[in-house]
């Protein structure tokens, strides 16, 4: 399948690098082509894996992972182009933390907001845990959930 990941943080890395390493090509999205972080993971991933604007990786993906600094998500989405994105599966992997009062980060988005809207961000609030807590139970970050209605 092609993947498109938006972001060169840890977690876009590691998801990008995960994906590839289950067979599937990878596109790493970022603000310019030519990225430096971006280009360091192609180096490291080999064939599978691309790198291009926000744009190009929507453009390529049939999926798409945003795994962006919570504040430049929308930014990110915006630059990707709604047209890209129309009937795409987005996963949200962004990261809402706030470091800009040092450590512990806090929430940038917290408790009256959330990067989508309020109907949706309780259910996500209780799905990290429940993740956490699974890959630490199987010491392995291969495995999935199936939502039923």
């Amino acid at each position: 399948m092609k993947i498109a990941v938006l972001g060169t943080g840890m977690v876009g890395k590691t998801i990008g690098s995960a994906l590839i390493k289950l067979g599937h090509e990878v596109r790493m999205g970022s603000r310019s082509k030519g990225n430096e972080k971006a280009l360091a993971w192609v180096a490291s991933n080999g064939a599978n894996a691309s790198e291009g604007t926000f744009a190009d990786a929507a453009g390529f993906g049939d999926l798409v992972f945003v795994a962006t600094k919570g504040e430049a998500t929308l930014d990110a989405l915006n630059a990707a182009g709604a047209e890209r994105l129309a009937g795409k599966v987005l996963v949200d992997i962004s990261n809402p933390l706030d470091f800009s009062k040092g450590m512990p980060p806090s929430l940038f988005i917290c408790n009256t907001d959330s990067l989508g809207d309020i109907t949706t961000a309780r259910g996500t609030e209780m799905l990290l845990p429940l993740w956490v807590r699974t890959w630490a139970a199987t010491g392995n970050g291969h495995f999935s959930f199936k939502v039923v209605r």
